[in-house]
């Protein structure tokens, strides 16, 4: 099995929920006021791949990019793609065209400047791209050097998603979409169980189970992680209910879990597995 690992590069308070809707303001000033490295987990990360063997695609946002700078060079210099997360956690989806171009811009600049290379491969924060809403969105991408994306999630949610995505990369002029693939059909019903809260709920016999069905099916998986996820006691935003719940449930599977299926088949970043980067 030749899986695709990555994590999307942001610190803890970097969320799109209902109940922080309108309230960027306020959690940029709870995250100032609250003394937190995150760094330390992508230095987990770090370690975790090395030990399995692995490298990743590593989805960085500008904001992380210019608060921690010595960590994205850690992770460069571990073998990691750098791709680009955008610059702030925005939904893309209620952006202008222009105003997607200038956080595109930040972000590129922030990570070449790091790494010196450009970024080849993107993910919209929160999956926030759709064609009704953002038909811009691959050609922007194409124009500025963009080779691949990685924003397309096969399920639909209040926030985000699509029942009917297809689960196979293709081309969208010069851009190739590569979608979530780690999906497990229930009937009509798509399950995630490689991505986020997905991977914490989901029992690891059923993750195993779904790996075996996909590599029947001729899909590869592609597991989606956050540095927050690596440690429980990471500092908390004020979610109450069902998104409290998502977004903190569990969190102690998450390196156990992560180390069992390193164990089993390949992993390796996109770039290098799609064959535009060695």
């Amino acid at each position: 099995m030749n899986g695709l690992l990555t994590i999307d590069v942001e610190d803890w308070q970097h969320a799109n929920f209902q109940q922080l809707d309108g309230r960027e303001e306020e959690m940029r000033s709870l995250a100032a006021g609250t003394e937190y490295a995150m760094d330390r987990n992508t230095d987990r990360w770090i370690e975790l791949s090395a030990a399995a063997g692995v490298q990743s695609t590593c989805f960085v946002l500008g904001e992380f990019a210019e608060k921690y700078p010595g960590a994205v060079r850690r992770l460069h210099d571990a073998g990691h793609e750098i791709a680009s997360h955008s610059y702030r956690h925005d939904l893309i989806y209620r952006m202008t065209r222009e105003g997607f171009v200038e956080q595109l811009k930040r972000s590129t600049g922030a990570l070449g400047d790091l790494t010196g290379e450009q970024p080849l491969g993107f993910r919209a924060p929160s999956w926030s791209v759709d064609d009704a809403r953002t038909p811009w969105f691959c050609e922007e991408l194409a124009s500025h050097g963009f080779s691949y994306d990685s924003s397309e999630f096969p399920v639909k949610t209040n926030l985000y998603g699509s029942s009917t995505a297809v689960l196979e990369p293709r081309y969208v002029g010069e851009l190739l979409r590569i979608p979530v693939t780690a999906v497990y059909p229930l009937g009509r019903l798509r399950v995630p169980f490689l991505s986020g809260a997905f991977f914490r709920l989901v029992p690891r016999r059923l993750i195993r189970l779904g790996l075996r069905r996909m590599v029947s099916r001729g899909l590869r998986p592609m597991a989606i992680l956050h540095p927050r996820e690596l440690d429980p006691g990471h500092p908390r935003l004020p979610l109450k209910g069902w998104e409290g719940y998502v977004h903190y449930a569990r969190l102690g599977s998450t390196i156990p879990k992560l180390e069992s299926i390193l164990g089993e088949g390949t992993w390796g970043p996109i770039a290098r597995e799609f064959g535009f980067r060695g």
